[in-house]
């Protein structure tokens, strides 16, 4: 082959690794970025601080590998450079089963120099490979933006495939590997480039081969427990969850007491059961203030307990379930015993969307109700259903006497917002009940509704001492106003919302609420 011809060929490989290498780093960022959204249980500033450190890696790499910008480009420099980018990313591959084992024994936000560490041996390969690919000439400039273009074409490509259509079809186990066969695979690549040949690429090749089949072997190892740990973190015990659900929308997961959780925090209990005090008794409340449910709109689905509930009320007709999050109703729901007949409901309609933005596209639709199971107040995004501007929202797509429920999970400043836009509302336990008109509690009524309650042919109560247990759930409403009431059978009225929330500031969709200050 001429010199042209070769050193052609030489710029072309090169301009494949440095697009591998992006590929690879931001595929790795986005591993790592669900990393931390996951075992913080969304916390807002987490994926700051992740793509902090992530970023300070990525220049702390950089900057060091101008060390070795007066190397030579023989081939042993070269086979050094290909060993580093096999230790770059096999570091790379362990760095989420190492925070899981660590989360056990320190916060998550402890681990993060893991991060830096790595990503300062991933951004070290770029400049690394185009010193080594570029000769000191006139067209050193011009081949430096080609490399360049191929790494940011590599890196969209990490971001889009691995991001969208990797982590919608494979576990985060599963991608881990693939990512660390082929970071080997670039490892040889580089080698390739060093010049090896004959024996010295065939011991490349076989130590690629044996690499990539013990990641394999590793793999199921290495993140047996993975999500168990990144959640339960200090409380783990060693227990497993009876399913994992993994897509591009997040991490769905299910314990063996019929718990589920979204994205690392408890979203509900995947049950329909009402026993006197028990907090089931939210969803089952609504004909204790309204005579008249008919048209429903649920906002967040999640395992469809709620939903189920409500699809089973004697005079409920239609129900609008929205969640953001395919994956409850696409992957989760089917398997869950309790609540999968709401797929089949001809009552059901499920909307796959933002609540926020429905109801925004849907200005002349009208509820008697709309309910939110609302997620913990200071997780990311949270203030989208929280704020001010939500709750006028959804005040306007209230017939008169409508009735918005949600839970304000402990947050003082949610229900006092909620309390100033409705001129009533009362708080059921920790949900916020509220009209536009005054609310009248109805003893009566919600008696002949529970009584009336079936779920799937099975009545909600049934069998010895039935009339006492539902005199129990509905005795909740002799609770109004007492402050010394149980919080499990507690319901405070607006006064006293306002007068416990005082000096509290509204959430608006401009302060972000809780997400990144605790008050």
């Amino acid at each position: 082959m001429s010199p042209g011809r070769e050193s052609t060929s030489r710029f072309v490989l090169a301009l494949l690794l440095v697009a591998l290498t992006g590929y690879l780093s931001l595929s790795y960022e986005i591993l790592w970025v669900r990393l931390y959204n996951f075992t913080s249980g969304s916390r807002a500033w987490a994926f700051g601080a992740l793509l902090g450190s992530y970023l300070i890696g990525l220049a702390l790499g950089s900057l060091w590998s101008m060390r070795y910008h007066g190397a030579s480009q023989d081939a042993s420099s070269l086979r050094a450079l290909a060993r580093f980018v096999l230790f770059a990313n096999l570091l790379g591959f362990l760095v989420a089963p190492v925070v899981s084992l660590l989360v056990l024994r320190i916060h998550f936000a402890a681990t993060l120099p893991l991060i830096i560490l790595a990503a300062a041996f991933l951004g070290a390969a770029l400049p690394l490979i185009c010193h080594f690919a570029i000769p000191p000439d006139a067209r050193a400039g011009a081949r430096l933006s080609y490399l360049y273009l191929g790494n940011i074409l590599g890196s969209g490509a990490g971001s889009l495939f691995s991001g969208f259509v990797l982590m919608d079809h494979f576990s985060f186990a599963q991608i881990s590997v693939l990512l660390a066969v082929l970071g080997l695979l670039l490892a040889a690549g580089v080698a390739w480039f060093a010049g090896a040949r004959g024996a010295v690429l065939r011991r490349w090749l076989a130590g690629t081969a044996l690499a990539s089949v013990a990641a394999l072997l590793a793999g199921p190892y290495l993140f047996d427990g993975f999500y168990e740990r990144l959640q339960f973190k200090r409380d783990y015990d060693g227990e497993r969850f009876k399913m994992v659900v993994e897509s591009r929308f997040g991490v769905i997961t299910v314990d063996e007491e019929d718990r589920i959780y979204g994205g690392g925090m408890y979203d509900g209990y995947l049950g329909t059961e009402l026993r006197p005090g028990s907090w089931m008794v939210r969803p089952y409340f609504l004909s204790a203030v309204h005579e008249d449910p008919r048209e429903v709109l649920v906002i967040g689905l999640s395992g469809g307990t709620w939903t189920q509930i409500l699809a089973h009320h004697p005079q409920i007709e239609h129900i609008t379930a929205v969640e953001i999050n395919a994956a409850y109703s696409e992957r989760v729901i089917p398997h869950i015993q309790t609540t999968r007949g709401i797929l089949d409901n001809p009552k059901v309609e499920i909307v796959v969307d933002d609540g926020r933005r429905w109801l925004r596209r849907n200005p002349g639709r009208k509820f008697d109700a709309i309910i939110a199971n609302t997620t913990h107040h200071w997780r990311e995004h949270a203030t989208n259903l929280l704020s001010q501007e939500f709750m006028e929202l959804v005040k306007s797509h209230l017939k008169p006497g409508g009735i918005y429920q949600f839970n304000a999970t402990g947050s003082y400043r949610a229900e006092r917002t909620a309390a100033t836009v409705f001129p009533d509302a009362v708080l059921l336990l920790n949900n916020i009940v509220a009209s536009t008109s005054p609310i009248q509690f109805d003893k009566e009524r919600w008696r002949r509704t529970l009584d009336a309650y079936s779920i799937e042919g099975t009545p909600v109560f049934e069998g010895a001492g039935r009339e006492s247990r539902i005199n129990e759930v509905v005795s909740l409403l002799d609770n109004f106003e007492d402050s010394e009431a149980e919080k499990s059978v507690s319901l405070l009225s607006r006064r006293q919302i306002l007068e416990n929330s005082e000096g509290y500031r509204l959430l608006t969709d401009d302060n972000l609420g809780h997400e990144f200050w605790w008050e």
